[in-house]
């Protein structure tokens, strides 16, 4: 009886022990930085400048990037529409499908630029 009140008892305290270390455990993901909110005003000197993420090379990258991606799920479609067996009709709007989806991107790509010019041309508040 002794030792199962004591090893309930610890494992009650080892439970509340990790309960209570838990948010500083994850205190890392939150914050400033990578995974938290940005600077805006660092964010809007970069767009305004050119250079960061919004420099030529960076897009360059990320264009590339996009390409063999691209190419990757081009060959992952093209492969599952094989396996499909589909038929012309078939293939005509999968490749529409496809294509809506691209422009889908286009579109928002195009919303998050206006975005950010709207946020670095407004007046400081």
């Amino acid at each position: 009886m002794a030792t199962t009140k004591r090893n309930l008892i610890t494992a009650t305290a080892l439970t509340a022990a990790l309960l209570a270390a838990s948010p500083f455990a994850l205190a890392h993901e939150h914050g400033d930085g990578e995974h938290g909110k940005r600077d805006m005003t660092q964010l809007c000197e970069q767009y305004k400048a050119g250079t960061g993420k919004f420099s030529p090379e960076a897009k360059e990258a990320r264009e590339a990037k996009m390409e063999t991606w691209r190419a990757k799920a081009d060959a992952r479609h093209e492969e599952m529409a094989k396996r499909l067996k589909l038929s012309d009709e078939q293939r005509q709007i999968w490749d529409q499908m496809q294509a809506e989806q691209r422009q889908k991107r286009q579109e928002r790509m195009a919303a998050w630029k206006a975005k950010m010019a709207e946020r670095c041309d407004a007046p400081a508040q």
